[in-house]
């Protein structure tokens, strides 16, 4: 099926989205989101913590074998793991408010150079259904990036399969990334070019 052509506002210039930023402090901060975003609970037993006898699997000399202690060894079946996750998350890791916002505007800026960001006003959904949300957004995987809309439009959309519901006030380069494209209110793209002092 044919991508469904989105209306886009004209009071608003995406163009304010086009600054480049280190392709390392993108990966950088992509990798600091999707790690703290981990419980970090994940444990493996270590030898110690088997729960299996401790005694000699056979004696030291005379078998012709190589030597082995218990068989709760990593080297054996059902034995403990070395190195393995520890069930403790370290510090969470951090990028400062600048990095932040760079990022961010990064990010935004690849997407409208790709043409992957788009600028739609959200009144186009004008009966508040989820029909009326499909034929505006189309039928693409996309994620609808709002700020102060109507509860009525943000229902519509939300019973879309294919869009994904992401607040202007929580968007980071991590959540973008994860989106194949974008679509922002105006009250969203108002939000963000206030919040990163783009004007």
């Amino acid at each position: 099926m044919p991508t469904k052509k989105v209306t886009t506002t004209t009071s608003q210039d995406l163009s304010i989205f086009s600054l480049e930023v280190s392709p390392s402090l993108l990966a950088q901060a992509i990798h600091v989101y999707q790690e703290n975003s981990h419980r970090g609970v994940s444990k493996t037993k270590t030898r110690g913590e088997i729960n299996a006898t401790k005694k000699k699997v056979y004696k030291q000399k005379g078998t012709g074998n190589a030597r082995h202690g218990a068989k709760s060894a990593p080297l054996y079946v059902g034995g403990g793991v070395p190195f393995g996750p520890t069930g403790l998350k370290s510090a969470p890791m951090s990028l400062n408010q600048k990095m932040k916002s760079k990022a961010l505007i990064g990010t935004l800026s690849l997407y409208q150079k790709e043409k992957r960001l788009s600028l739609i006003d959200s009144a186009e959904i004008k009966d508040m259904s989820t029909k009326s949300a499909l034929k505006v957004l189309g039928r693409d995987e996309a994620a609808f990036v709002y700020f102060n809309e109507k509860p009525a439009v943000l229902k519509a959309v939300s019973n879309l399969e294919n869009i994904i519901m992401l607040s202007a006030r929580r968007l980071n380069a991590f959540t973008v990334a994860s989106s194949p494209k974008l679509y922002l209110t105006s009250s969203a793209y108002d939000h963000l070019v206030n919040r990163l002092k783009l004007i």
